[in-house]
């Protein structure tokens, strides 16, 4: 020790060393006491917007069970059913943006019913993220036997010499098959009757008994009727032709550039989720999708798993606003209630 500094001053000297060293440690490290949990951190819920038991429900179940053993957290399902999937949608816009909540909505649900009705309480491109589309489910035209062209070329030619004596089924006014038909008849210069209905069922029941002449649907429905040769098969809206039907031409194939419509669910998000949660979200939602298993089985139901990243998903939420703001307008279709 040097005889020249007092004893006192090395302990003061060490005590202001140890203080300094603690006060920077705290400063350079303050997630010791700061920082939030990992995420995912606690069970996860996911709202579908539709009862227990439809092809929505099957889906989100089949994810479900895969993100619960690949982010080591409860990925719960909560149907919340009504006033079309509205409540549920709506329910999702007023979640809290933590990433523990996140829903499966379908497209009409996010790009058709905000824009044809009013006050419905939230803003799909403000109010929600797309994640990841879930899966397509191809549309396929069909007609009742008894007509006589054979292939969407006659049909078209058909019509155009019957102006107004032939009538489609929609699921509903401004639902995405009238929307779809609408377009169809657009581009073709055709008028053929509209005659909504509230379900596939009763569309099928009255297209075989010849009460309406053509319908647009998903494929599961009117497939069995089109393999027994009750219904005809003109055309796909995929831009690909489908496993089920694959003597059956797309719309594109036909000379429909633009007719690239399918009916599909994507995972949405609130407004507010950190994008690194929203990035792993994503990343987890396309390894559960691509799994065979799940494939398969969402391929036995009628829907393509069709997994995608977060960009992509906007721009397809963006493209199919400005298709239907176009169709709606030209159309004069209006739905206020």
């Amino acid at each position: 020790m040097n005889p020249a500094i007092p004893r006192g001053a090395f302990a003061q000297r060490a005590l202001r060393r140890h203080l300094l060293g603690l006060a920077l440690a705290l400063a350079v490290s303050p997630f010791a006491f700061a920082q939030p949990a990992a995420w995912p951190a606690q069970p996860i819920h996911l709202i579908v917007p539709f009862p227990v038991g439809g092809p929505t429900d099957m889906a989100a179940r089949l994810v479900a069970e895969k993100l619960t053993h690949s982010l080591g957290q409860p990925v719960i399902v909560d149907n919340r059913g009504g006033a079309a999937g509205m409540l549920g949608t709506l329910a999702l816009a007023q979640s809290k943006g933590d990433g523990y909540t996140i829903g499966l909505i379908g497209n009409g649900l996010v790009t058709l019913t905000p824009y044809v009705r009013k006050d419905v309480g939230f803003d799909p491109l403000k109010d929600l993220i797309p994640l990841s589309k879930a899966v397509d489910i191809p549309l396929v035209v069909v007609e009742n036997v008894a007509l006589p062209p054979k292939t969407m070329k006659e049909f078209i030619a058909y019509a155009r010499a019957n102006p107004g004596k032939l009538s489609y089924g929609s699921d509903g006014t401004a639902s995405l098959t009238h929307l779809s038909f609408e377009m169809f008849k657009q581009a073709q210069d055709i008028h053929l009757v509209h005659i909504p209905y509230r379900g596939t069922a009763q569309i099928l029941t009255d297209l075989l008994g010849n009460q309406i002449q053509v319908s647009m649907s998903g494929i599961a429905g009117p497939l069995p009727h089109i393999k027994s040769g009750k219904l005809r098969a003109l055309a796909v809206t995929s831009a690909r032709r489908v496993p089920a039907l694959p003597d059956t031409p797309t719309m594109i194939e036909l000379g429909m550039k633009d007719f690239d419509i399918t009916t599909w669910f994507a995972f949405f998000a609130p407004a507010g989720v950190p994008a690194p949660v929203a990035a792993k979200l994503n990343e987890h939602l396309g390894r559960a999708l691509r799994e065979p298993d799940v494939i398969e089985k969402l391929r036995g139901a009628g829907m393509e798993a069709a997994p995608s990243s977060q960009a992509e998903m906007d721009r397809i939420v963006r493209r199919y606003i400005a298709q239907w703001q176009g169709v709606i307008k030209s159309a004069n279709i209006k739905l206020d209630d």
